[in-house]
C-alpha cells in the first residue's frame, strides 16, 4: 500500500538510510584521503541495525564500509568518505553506540534536553541535514553548524543522545536502538510540516508575485468563495455571493482560472497549502466545524480538536464506497448524495478530521485500511448507479 511504503521511507530516513541514487555528494577531494578503516566500516554498517523487518532494506546500499573507500575528513563521531566505485561522497556516523544508555554521556547540542519539543526540533535539524548532503555533502557540513552544532560529528553525538532518550531498544547497547515510535513518528511529521512551512516562506519571499490577488481576488478569499460554491451554489446564488464582495460572474472566472493557473506551476505547493487552510477554514457544510479543526491543527500531524464528525466506521465505509465507485466508473458525487446524503466537499472535511487523528496514533491505520477495504468489496458488488461525471470544488 501507497501509506505503507510512505512510513518505510519515512523509517528508513529517520535511520538516517539512504540508496545512493538519492545520496549524491559533491565528488570532491581534499588531500587523497585515507583509507576507510575496520572500526568505520562497522559502524557504518551499523546504520541497518534494527531494519531488518522493514521491506527494501535488504537493497539499501551502505555508504562507506568499501576497502578502498577513501576518509576525506574525520571528526569526532563523523567521517566524510569518498566511495571508492563511484566517487559519492558522504558523512557516515560513526559514533561509538557499543555502549549502554546508562554509559552514553548526554550531549544536547543547541537543543534544550529530553523534551518533546527537542525532539522536534532535533527532526527538523536531520531533514534539513540530509536534503543538503544529498546534493553536497561538505555543504551540509556548513548547514548544520547555523543550527548549533560545532561540526558534523557534533550533530552525531547529539543524534545518539535523542536515540537513547527516544528510541526503541533493541538489546543492551545503543546500537540496538531504532526510532519508530509513535512519539518519533509524530515529531518527524511535525518537522516536516516546518520544512514545508520554511519553503513556503522561502518561496514567498523570492517571488512576491506569487501570492499576489488576481483580478483583486486574493487567493484566500478565492478558497472561501470555493468552499460555500461546493455546497451546491445555483448560479444565481453564486452571483449574489460574489457581488458581496465586489465581484461579478466574468471577474470570477478569470480570477478562478488564474489561481488554477498558479497552482498547476507551483511545484512547492505554497498557494496549495494556503487555499487549503482557507477552504477549510471557511467552515462550510454539514461538517464544517470538523474542517476548521483540521485546519486549526497546522497539519502537522497533530489530533484535530472538538468532537467527531461521524462515527470512524461510518467515515470508512463511505471512503470504501467512494472507492468502488469510482473503480465501477459510477458518479461519485450523485452516489454520495443518493447514498449518504452529502457532497464530495463535506465528506473531504469529516475525513480529514479522522485522517488527523490516525496521524495522531498510527497504530488506527491497520484498523481503517482493513475496514475501507471490506466496504469498497460490499460497495462493488452493488454496482449501477449514474454514470461517472467529474467532481470540482
Amino acid at each position: 500500500m501507497g501509506f505503507i511504503s510512505k512510513i518505510i521511507d519515512l523509517i528508513m530516513g529517520l535511520l538516517g538510510l539512504k540508496k545512493k541514487a538519492d545520496q549524491l555528494g559533491s565528488g570532491g577531494s581534499n588531500t587523497g584521503g585515507s583509507n576507510v578503516t575496520a572500526t568505520e566500516q562497522k559502524r557504518a554498517a551499523s546504520a541497518l541495525q534494527g531494519a531488518e523487518e522493514l521491506s527494501g532494506a535488504e537493497h539499501v546500499d551502505v555508504h562507506g564500509t568499501g576497502d578502498d573507500d577513501k576518509v576525506l575528513d574525520r571528526q569526532n563521531g563523523a567521517s566524510l568518505i569518498e566511495d571508492a566505485d563511484d566517487g559519492e561522497v558522504q558523512w557516515v556516523d560513526t559514533t561509538n553506540k557499543e555502549v549502554t544508555a546508562d554509559q552514553w554521556q548526554d550531549e544536547w547540542g543547541p537543543l534544550d534536553g529530553p523534551t518533546d519539543e527537542s525532539l522536534v526540533n532535533f527532526m527538523f535539524h536531520e531533514k534539513n541535514f540530509d536534503m543538503e548532503r544529498s546534493g553536497d555533502a561538505r555543504s551540509a557540513g556548513e548547514k548544520i553548524k547555523e543550527y548549533g552544532y560545532d561540526d558534523v560529528g557534533h550533530f552525531f553525538r547529539v543524534r545518539t543522545t535523542i536515540l537513547k532518550h527516544f528510541g526503541s531498544g533493541g538489546g543492551g547497547t545503543l546500537d540496538g536502538y531504532v526510532f519508530q515510535s509513535q512519539q518519533v513518528m509524530s515529531a518527524a511529521m511535525k518537522a516536516g510540516q516546518m520544512m514545508h512551512q520554511q519553503t513556503m516562506d522561502q518561496t514567498a519571499a523570492a517571488n512576491p508575485e506569487l501570492l499576489e490577488p488576481i483580478e483583486g481576488v486574493s487567493v484566500e478569499l478565492y478558497a472561501q468563495i470555493s468552499a460555500k460554491s461546493a455546497q451546491g451554489m445555483s448560479v444565481e446564488e453564486l452571483q449574489a455571493e460574489l457581488a458581496t464582495h465586489g465581484l461579478d460572474k466574468p471577474t470570477w472566472d478569470r480570477a478562478s482560472e488564474g489561481w488554477m493557473q498558479r497552482m498547476s506551476t507551483d511545484t512547492t505547493a505554497t498557494i496549495a497549502t494556503i487555499y487549503g487552510k482557507a477552504f477549510q477554514g471557511a467552515g462550510q457544510g454539514q461538517f464544517g466545524g470538523a474542517a476548521q479543526a483540521h485546519a486549526a491543527t497546522g497539519y502537522d500531524g497533530t489530533a484535530a480538536g472538538g468532537s467527531e464528525p461521524m462515527p470512524f466506521e461510518k467515515c470508512c465505509e463511505i471512503q470504501g464506497a467512494m472507492q468502488a465507485w469510482s473503480d465501477t466508473g459510477q458518479d461519485v458525487n450523485a452516489m454520495l448524495q443518493q447514498t449518504f446524503q452529502m457532497n464530495a466537499a463535506e465528506f473531504s472535511a469529516a475525513h480529514s478530521w479522522w485522517l488527523s487523528q490516525l496521524q495522531a496514533d498510527l497504530s488506527r491505520f491497520d484498523e481503517y485500511n482493513k475496514l475501507v477495504e471490506a466496504s469498497a468489496a460490499k460497495h462493488k458488488g452493488a454496482a449501477g448507479g449514474p454514470t461517472d461525471q467529474d467532481i470540482a470544488f
